[in-house]
Protein backbone atom coordinates (compact mmCIF):
# COMPACT_ATOMS: atom_id res chain seq x y z
CA UNK A 1 0.00 0.00 0.00
CA UNK A 2 2.67 2.47 0.95
CA UNK A 3 4.36 1.64 -2.68
CA UNK A 4 1.16 1.96 -4.43
CA UNK A 5 0.72 5.65 -2.48
CA UNK A 6 4.81 6.78 -3.31
CA UNK A 7 3.95 5.82 -6.96
CA UNK A 8 0.70 8.00 -7.26
CA UNK A 9 2.64 11.12 -5.12
CA UNK A 10 5.27 10.77 -8.36
CA UNK A 11 3.08 10.05 -10.53
CA UNK A 12 1.61 13.72 -10.13
CA UNK A 13 4.74 15.83 -10.28
CA UNK A 14 4.37 15.40 -14.16
CA UNK A 15 1.09 16.72 -14.10
CA UNK A 16 1.85 19.75 -12.02
CA UNK A 17 5.05 20.65 -14.12
CA UNK A 18 2.84 20.96 -17.04
CA UNK A 19 -0.26 22.59 -15.21
CA UNK A 20 2.71 25.35 -14.22
CA UNK A 21 3.93 25.21 -17.49
CA UNK A 22 0.23 25.78 -18.76
CA UNK A 23 -0.68 28.49 -15.96
CA UNK A 24 2.87 29.99 -16.97
CA UNK A 25 2.38 30.15 -20.65
CA UNK A 26 -1.35 31.59 -20.52
CA UNK A 27 -0.05 34.44 -18.04
CA UNK A 28 3.08 35.90 -20.06
CA UNK A 29 0.79 34.97 -23.22
CA UNK A 30 -2.37 36.96 -22.09
CA UNK A 31 -2.28 40.38 -24.00
CA UNK A 32 -0.82 43.50 -21.73
CA UNK A 33 2.30 44.47 -20.45
CA UNK A 34 2.53 43.87 -16.49
CA UNK A 35 4.67 46.58 -16.51
CA UNK A 36 3.08 49.26 -18.38
CA UNK A 37 0.07 48.66 -15.81
CA UNK A 38 2.25 48.88 -12.94
CA UNK A 39 4.19 52.82 -14.76
CA UNK A 40 1.34 54.19 -15.20
CA UNK A 41 -0.91 55.58 -18.67
CA UNK A 42 2.14 58.87 -18.54
CA UNK A 43 5.02 56.52 -18.35
CA UNK A 44 7.57 56.47 -20.62
CA UNK A 45 8.97 54.07 -22.39
CA UNK A 46 12.23 54.42 -20.33
CA UNK A 47 10.48 53.87 -16.86
CA UNK A 48 8.49 51.06 -18.47
CA UNK A 49 12.02 48.95 -19.56
CA UNK A 50 13.29 49.88 -16.02
CA UNK A 51 10.06 48.23 -14.39
CA UNK A 52 10.36 45.01 -17.01
CA UNK A 53 13.73 44.82 -15.95
CA UNK A 54 13.05 45.15 -11.86
CA UNK A 55 10.33 42.33 -12.43
CA UNK A 56 12.69 39.94 -14.97
CA UNK A 57 10.60 40.58 -17.46
CA UNK A 58 13.29 41.52 -19.83
CA UNK A 59 14.86 37.64 -19.12
CA UNK A 60 14.47 34.92 -21.81
CA UNK A 61 11.74 32.56 -20.90
CA UNK A 62 12.61 30.07 -19.91
CA UNK A 63 14.55 31.80 -17.05
CA UNK A 64 11.05 33.45 -15.78
CA UNK A 65 9.32 29.78 -15.98
CA UNK A 66 12.28 28.51 -13.39
CA UNK A 67 12.23 31.90 -11.37
CA UNK A 68 8.47 31.57 -11.29
CA UNK A 69 8.62 27.99 -10.75
CA UNK A 70 11.35 28.54 -7.67
CA UNK A 71 9.01 31.45 -6.04
CA UNK A 72 6.05 29.41 -6.21
CA UNK A 73 7.92 26.10 -4.55
CA UNK A 74 8.69 28.74 -1.88
CA UNK A 75 5.01 30.36 -1.16
CA UNK A 76 5.96 33.70 -3.15
CA UNK A 77 3.35 34.43 -5.05
CA UNK A 78 4.63 37.93 -6.12
CA UNK A 79 3.19 41.45 -5.89
CA UNK A 80 -0.25 42.52 -7.31
CA UNK A 81 0.03 44.67 -10.00
CA UNK A 82 -2.74 46.75 -8.87
CA UNK A 83 -2.17 47.03 -5.28
CA UNK A 84 1.27 46.69 -5.03
CA UNK A 85 0.69 44.18 -2.19
CA UNK A 86 1.86 40.58 -1.92
CA UNK A 87 -0.89 38.42 -3.29
CA UNK A 88 -0.25 36.27 -0.20
CA UNK A 89 -1.57 38.88 1.90
CA UNK A 90 -4.33 39.97 -0.53
CA UNK A 91 -5.47 36.03 -0.13
CA UNK A 92 -4.90 35.86 3.42
CA UNK A 93 -7.17 39.02 3.81
CA UNK A 94 -10.05 36.77 1.88
CA UNK A 95 -9.29 33.50 3.80
CA UNK A 96 -12.24 34.41 7.05
CA UNK A 97 -14.96 35.45 4.83
CA UNK A 98 -14.29 32.39 2.50
CA UNK A 99 -14.05 29.60 5.16
CA UNK A 100 -16.84 31.51 7.03
CA UNK A 101 -19.01 31.44 4.01
CA UNK A 102 -18.20 27.77 2.75
CA UNK A 103 -18.54 26.21 6.11
CA UNK A 104 -22.14 27.83 6.62
CA UNK A 105 -22.97 26.37 3.10
CA UNK A 106 -21.93 23.30 4.21
CA UNK A 107 -23.72 23.03 7.59
CA UNK A 108 -26.81 24.69 5.92
CA UNK A 109 -26.66 21.72 3.17
CA UNK A 110 -27.06 18.99 5.68
CA UNK A 111 -28.92 20.60 7.57
CA UNK A 112 -31.42 20.90 5.39
CA UNK A 113 -30.30 18.37 2.43
CA UNK A 114 -30.38 15.01 4.48
CA UNK A 115 -33.69 14.80 6.05
CA UNK A 116 -35.35 15.90 2.78
CA UNK A 117 -33.63 13.45 1.15
CA UNK A 118 -34.75 10.60 4.15
CA UNK A 119 -37.94 12.10 3.83
CA UNK A 120 -38.52 11.69 -0.01
CA UNK A 121 -37.07 8.35 0.25
CA UNK A 122 -39.41 7.13 2.90
CA UNK A 123 -43.01 8.95 1.76
CA UNK A 124 -42.06 7.58 -1.83
CA UNK A 125 -44.36 8.00 -5.02
CA UNK A 126 -46.44 10.48 -2.71
CA UNK A 127 -47.18 13.84 -2.97
CA UNK A 128 -44.33 14.62 -0.40
CA UNK A 129 -41.58 13.29 -2.41
CA UNK A 130 -42.80 14.70 -5.66
CA UNK A 131 -42.70 18.07 -4.26
CA UNK A 132 -39.34 17.57 -2.52
CA UNK A 133 -38.52 16.42 -6.38
CA UNK A 134 -40.32 19.73 -7.68
CA UNK A 135 -37.95 22.22 -5.26
CA UNK A 136 -35.03 19.99 -6.32
CA UNK A 137 -35.48 20.53 -9.68
CA UNK A 138 -36.00 24.36 -9.15
CA UNK A 139 -32.88 24.24 -7.08
CA UNK A 140 -30.90 22.56 -9.52
CA UNK A 141 -31.92 24.44 -12.72
CA UNK A 142 -31.85 28.35 -11.26
CA UNK A 143 -28.71 30.08 -11.61
CA UNK A 144 -27.20 30.62 -7.98
CA UNK A 145 -26.81 34.06 -9.21
CA UNK A 146 -30.73 34.32 -10.21
CA UNK A 147 -31.59 32.92 -6.78
CA UNK A 148 -29.20 35.39 -4.74
CA UNK A 149 -31.07 38.43 -6.53
CA UNK A 150 -34.22 36.56 -5.51
CA UNK A 151 -33.18 36.20 -1.70
CA UNK A 152 -31.91 39.89 -1.86
CA UNK A 153 -35.03 41.25 -2.78
CA UNK A 154 -37.04 39.62 -0.66
CA UNK A 155 -35.44 39.48 2.74
CA UNK A 156 -33.32 42.44 2.16
CA UNK A 157 -34.89 45.19 0.25
CA UNK A 158 -38.68 44.22 0.63
CA UNK A 159 -38.67 43.08 3.96
CA UNK A 160 -34.65 44.39 5.45
CA UNK A 161 -34.31 41.78 7.23
CA UNK A 162 -31.05 41.04 6.42
CA UNK A 163 -27.77 43.26 4.72
CA UNK A 164 -27.34 43.02 1.27
CA UNK A 165 -24.14 42.97 1.12
CA UNK A 166 -20.77 42.90 3.65
CA UNK A 167 -18.76 40.84 6.11
CA UNK A 168 -18.79 41.14 9.48
CA UNK A 169 -15.82 39.15 11.50
CA UNK A 170 -16.84 36.39 13.61
CA UNK A 171 -15.03 38.51 16.92
CA UNK A 172 -17.62 41.43 16.23
CA UNK A 173 -20.56 38.30 17.75
CA UNK A 174 -21.75 35.32 15.86
CA UNK A 175 -25.22 37.26 15.39
CA UNK A 176 -23.76 39.83 13.00
CA UNK A 177 -21.44 37.13 11.77
CA UNK A 178 -23.94 35.01 11.24
CA UNK A 179 -26.53 37.69 9.37
CA UNK A 180 -24.15 38.46 6.44
CA UNK A 181 -23.69 34.95 5.64
CA UNK A 182 -27.23 33.55 5.74
CA UNK A 183 -28.48 34.54 2.12
CA UNK A 184 -25.07 33.69 0.63
CA UNK A 185 -25.25 30.50 2.09
CA UNK A 186 -28.83 29.65 1.08
CA UNK A 187 -28.19 30.91 -2.40
CA UNK A 188 -25.12 28.78 -2.42
CA UNK A 189 -26.16 25.69 -0.76
CA UNK A 190 -29.48 25.59 -2.95
CA UNK A 191 -28.10 23.52 -5.77
CA UNK A 192 -26.40 21.27 -3.10
CA UNK A 193 -29.23 20.73 -1.27
CA UNK A 194 -30.96 19.84 -5.21
CA UNK A 195 -28.88 17.13 -5.74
Amino acid sequence: MFAYIIKRILATIPVMLVVALFVFLLLRLSPGDPAAVIAGDYASPADIERIRTQLGLSDPIYIQFFRWCGQLLQGDLGISIFSNLPVSQLIAQRLEPTVALASVTLILTILIAVPLGTLAAWKANTWIDRSIMIFAVLGFSMPVFVFGYILIYGFSIQLGWLPVQGYTPLAEGVWPWLRNLILPSIALSAIYIAL
